[in-house]
């Protein structure tokens, strides 16, 4: 089962605009650096500062990078940052709504400006996500949802009782992202149905 992060989408944030800003920044930095480099030489006369540049592609990359790992989490950009753990008390449910069975775990969310990663992880298996998208709550209660779909392999102790299989997931996050609801279903090897209740864990530093 792959566990890498890949590429999700996020509604009403255009990344085409932010990279033409990115583009924007490099070239300005990139001449900024050359009249340094030039002034710095007419004052000290060292010839290697003639030779030292700072290529607009070079300058990108830093940007691109410093904004990937880093400056999306400023709230101006309105992305919310979801990394961290979350606790989680699941409850697999019936046709008629009523409790199947409990079940608790451990959500951990490894999220950059482009790519994310979702992992469940219980006593009986593990659920690594593939695809995903964020989306603004609009209304009174306001908030996120985060959708993905997910693969899930059974642990070697469980695999006599479960089997892999696929699923997808709505989880609901609050405005201030310390709580959320999500109901699940699973399919092509597990057709089971669900609800979660999920609980950040209060040390993670979202920034």
């Amino acid at each position: 089962m792959t566990n890498q992060m890949h590429d999700y989408a996020i509604f009403d944030h255009d990344r085409s605009q932010m990279g033409r800003f990115l583009g924007l920044g490099s070239i300005i930095i990139s001449g900024l650096a050359t009249q340094l480099l030039s002034l710095a030489y007419n004052s000290t006369g060292f010839e290697a500062l003639t030779t030292a540049t700072l290529t607009t592609g070079t300058a990108y990359f830093t940007l691109h990078f410093i904004f990937n790992k880093y400056c999306w989490k400023i709230p101006v950009f309105s992305i919310p940052n979801l990394s961290g753990k979350w606790l989680i008390e699941g409850k697999t449910l019936n046709e008629d709504g009523t409790v199947r069975f409990h079940w608790d775990g451990l959500i951990g969310i490894e999220q950059s400006w482009k790519s994310i990663l979702i992992h469940l992880s219980t006593q009986t298996s593990q659920s690594y996500s593939y695809t995903a998208t964020i989306s603004k709550r609009h209304g009174p209660t306001g908030g996120w949802q985060l959708s993905y779909s997910y693969r899930n392999e059974p642990e070697i102790e469980a695999t006599h009782e479960l089997n892999p299989h696929k699923g997808y997931c709505e989880i609901q996050f609050d405005n201030e992202l310390k709580s959320g609801s999500a109901s699940y279903f699973n399919s092509a090897g597990r057709k089971t149905f669900g609800s979660l209740k999920l609980t950040r864990e209060p040390e993670n530093d979202r920034l």
